[in-house]
């Protein structure tokens, strides 16, 4: 056989074996061309190897002018793993691919039969795949979210850790999602958004989630997680959003939760969570929102216990404080006054003790006030009449005394009115019957002059 032609022969051959075409072999003289593309004498043909000897004409391309790094990479379900793919693309659509054979779609309204989860992962080009999203030739970003009448079912399948370039994951709303979050997860530090909230994914939050140093969003809320919060969470420190809700989530609240000085929402409701608020939650500057309660009519069991802290004042952007239905003990800080963007606070159903703090009346933009079955004690403080924005304003079921002060019942945007259950006396200010909802009931003395102490 001619020397090329055997060249020809073994470069095909290698090439079908491995899928990548080396460079190819010569006898020493002159490379002519011959229509085959091999050599870089002839004019035919689609030469991708220019061995030197000759022009290479038309299509023909030298090694230096292909591009190698095919922004495909896999396709049909066949990955190509040779020198003209990034093997980073290869795992990614090897995942995407585990991610498709692990889920079934289940209806959420009907007794249906289940059916496969094809979002045409595995056919055709991994650009045209659905539910994802690719940029710079890998998979930044995955929406797995529930349909209106299904949900997705099966579990996370550890080969998520390949997607290495990932920025956001959503798999909201998919009831029948279950099983533990994978500890290949942490693997993801390109992640910004991690979604899994409604679902019934279990056992604890993998400590390897610490790893994922970019994220800014976290939402497990409404799963069945359990275990504590690990201090590897403390390790997130572009973290902006904390969702940890309706959980059964026990332990104490780490303190290393300090540390995510880029908060602006810590929502941790509805949980089994024990122990006292921990005082590093005043480092949380940024902080607008701050839940750590249970709601009404919820199977919440959060049991926080021990002081509120007063390192809580330190939060001076935050809006809404909500400590309902807790164990908490203690003194309503005065610090909380200096909270001057309040539009809430719910202290209700805990066990707090002493005096209103006359602070609270600096609050000009608070609209809800909730302290209402707790063990404070005094009078109603006057201050109070200066929440020129209050619409809805409940201390009943405590031990407060004296007259109430009728600035309050002044405020014109005010809506519900509520001191039932407390030692109140005097006359009733005649403002409190024009507001809508009122709870006076339950205060033996009103309408009758409080007695003179010496």
């Amino acid at each position: 056989m001619h020397q090329r032609s055997r060249c020809l022969v073994g470069l095909l051959a290698v090439a079908c074996a491995v899928g990548v075409l080396a460079a190819s072999c010569s006898s020493g003289g002159s490379s002519e061309g011959d229509g085959s593309g091999v050599g870089g004498g002839g004019s035919a043909g689609t030469s991708i190897v220019d061995s030197g000897g000759g022009s290479a004409e038309g299509n023909n391309r030298g090694w230096a002018g292909k591009d190698w790094l095919d922004p495909v990479g896999c396709s049909n379900g066949d990955f190509v793993k040779n020198l003209s793919s990034r093997r980073s693309l290869v795992e990614d659509c090897e995942a995407l691919v585990a991610f498709r054979n692990s889920l079934m779609w289940q209806h959420i309204i009907s007794d249906l039969p289940e059916f496969r989860f094809d979002p045409n992962w595995g056919d055709g080009d991994i650009s045209y795949w659905e539910r994802i999203e690719i940029q710079d030739g890998r998979v930044v970003s995955i929406d797995l979210r529930a349909h209106l009448t299904e949900s997705l079912s099966g579990q996370i399948p550890p080969e998520i850790g390949q997607l290495d370039a990932l920025r956001k994951l959503d798999m909201r709303d998919n009831w029948a999602i279950e099983g533990p979050i994978p500890p290949e997860i942490g693997n993801l530090q390109q992640l910004e958004e991690l979604y899994l909230s409604r679902t019934s994914l279990s056992g604890e939050i993998p400590p390897e989630i610490g790893n994922l140093a970019k994220l800014k969003s976290l939402g497990l809320g409404g799963t069945l997680l359990s275990g504590e919060i690990p201090p590897e969470i403390g390790n997130l420190t572009e973290l902006e959003g904390l969702f940890i809700l309706e959980t059964e989530i026990t332990g104490e609240i780490p303190p290393e939760i300090g540390d995510l000085t880029k908060l602006d929402s810590l929502v941790l409701r509805d949980n089994k969570l024990t122990g006292s608020i921990p005082p590093e939650i005043g480092n949380l500057a940024n902080l607008v929102k701050l839940d750590l309660s249970n709601s009404p009519g919820s199977d919440g069991d959060n049991q926080l216990t021990g002081p509120i802290p007063p390192e809580i004042g330190n939060l001076t952007n935050l809006k809404i404080l909500d400590l309902s239905d807790n164990r908490l003990t203690g003194p309503i800080p005065a610090s909380l006054g200096n909270l001057s963007e309040l539009v809430f606070i719910g202290l209700d159903r805990n066990d707090l003790s002493g005096p209103v703090p006359s602070e609270l009346g600096d609050l000009k933009k608070l609209e809800e006030l909730y302290l209402y079955k707790n063990d404070l004690e005094g009078e109603i403080p006057s201050e109070l009449e200066g929440l020129e924005s209050l619409e809805r304003f409940s201390l009943g079921g405590n031990r407060l005394s004296g007259q109430i002060p009728a600035g309050i019942a002044n405020i014109s945007s005010l809506v519900l009115f509520d001191v039932e259950n407390n030692d109140l006396c005097g006359a009733v200010p005649e403002a409190v019957y024009k507001i809508w909802e009122r709870h006076i009931d339950g205060n033996l003395g009103l309408g009758n002059p409080c007695e003179e102490t010496l």
